[in-house]
């Protein structure tokens, strides 16, 4: 096997991963702490959801199959229910990645 044909060596997926994982720190830190949540629709259905679920006490706002308080819960990009009643929004999060790995791609170019 040639060594063109065995791909990145661990160390450098390694590099790579760090250096993605990197990105998106900065990604938050530049967008702030809302730039990993969901889009105001999204956040009402999730809330809507939650609030006529059994499992739900509407006094602390919390579920009570996984003890998280929903109006935080709700807004978290990857977030889902315990119960599976609604799931994260991968559709965002793989939006919000894509921003990241243009914007990374645009950055290793230019070195």
């Amino acid at each position: 096997m040639t060594e063109q044909n065995q791909g990145p060596s661990f160390l450098q997926k390694a590099k790579n991963f760090a250096n993605f994982s990197w990105e998106i720190v900065n990604y938050i830190n530049q967008k702030g702490p809302d730039s990993l949540t969901v889009p105001d629709d999204v956040y009402e259905r999730r809330l809507s959801i939650c609030q006529e679920c059994k499992r739900y006490d509407s006094n602390k706002k919390q579920c009570l199959e996984c003890g998280c308080y929903i109006p935080a819960k709700a807004k978290i990009i990857l977030d889902s229910c315990p119960l599976d009643k609604w799931t994260a929004d991968r559709d965002s999060w793989d939006l919000k990645l894509e921003e990241i790995s243009k914007k990374l791609d645009s950055t290793s170019e230019s070195l």
